[in-house]
């Protein structure tokens, strides 16, 4: 009696599967080589990349592989190509500023609301108070102070107002050394700085002024204290107070504004 052989076959991948795989071209990965250069530090910014040639012999493709390659970078904003006999291909450093123009792009397709702008920025701001005041410096208090004193100097100018509030809130984050945060927060202080000049034109319109300017410079005895906390690096009570402003500060801003989309923000 023979004894027969079976043989395993491997399973079928669904059809739907074998079509998401994707073999990048030769100009893709190309341009994945080059990239990888810049954010190593191999290339840096003001470098000139070899001539096309040498690339095409370097990574053994074609003219238009080497351009297509190009135009993949430009598009990311890594290269600038000028054309002609003295033209060639300058290497740029990756822009922090394309990571916040794409996320308010993609938060205003999504119809974000301004109440979560708010809310987001409420999420992380306390507990970065915590972590700067145990640490914060001499140098660090004084540059707050600076911005508070910014601050009390723009109170009759409502967009200088609100340029000046968001650049005591982006210092908080930058003072925290959390790269990605600082990154992140840039998005959300564009919005906040659109918003809160709005808010402060119409109500300083529609209410006397001294009211207007009452209330805020109740906020900004507010910002002297958290600055006083920080100084005696109290993590801590720094951390409770700043948790109870940016509370307040959300009725505050947000009272009348409830469910606006951000996309009402950047009409052009």
């Amino acid at each position: 009696m023979s004894t027969a052989t079976v043989v395993a076959k491997a399973p079928i991948a669904p059809a739907t599967a074998r079509k998401s795989l994707h073999i990048p071209k030769a100009s893709e990965i190309v341009a994945h080589n080059i990239r990888k250069q810049i954010v190593r530090g191999q290339l840096v910014e003001g470098d000139l990349l070899p001539s096309e040639s040498r690339l095409m012999e370097e990574f053994g493709v074609s003219r238009p592989t080497i351009r297509e390659a190009f135009r993949i970078l430009e598009t990311e904003k890594l290269v600038s190509v000028s054309r002609g006999a003295k033209g060639g291909a300058v290497v740029h450093e990756p822009d922090a500023n394309l990571i916040s123009h794409y996320l308010l792009l993609v938060l205003q397709s999504e119809k974000t609301t301004i109440d979560e702008i708010y809310l987001a920025r409420n999420f992380f701001e306390p507990s970065v108070v915590r972590q700067v005041a145990g640490r914060a410096t001499k140098e660090d208090c004084d540059l707050l102070r600076q911005r508070l004193e910014e601050e009390h100097e723009a109170l009759s100018d409502p967009q200088a107002f609100a340029t000046a509030l968001v650049a005591f809130h982006r210092t908080l984050v930058e003072l925290s050394n959390n790269r990605p945060l600082i990154h992140l927060v840039r998005a959300i202080n564009e919005v906040v700085e659109r918003h809160q000049t709005m808010v402060v034109t119409q109500r300083r319109q529609e209410k006397d002024k001294a009211g207007a300017l009452e209330i805020a410079a109740k906020g900004l005895k507010s910002h002297k204290k958290l600055i006083d906390l920080m100084e005696a690096h109290d993590s801590d009570a720094a951390a409770a107070h700043w948790r109870a402003h940016t509370e307040v500060a959300y009725k505050t801003w947000l009272t009348g504004y409830e469910g606006m989309k951000i996309l009402e923000l950047f009409p052009e």
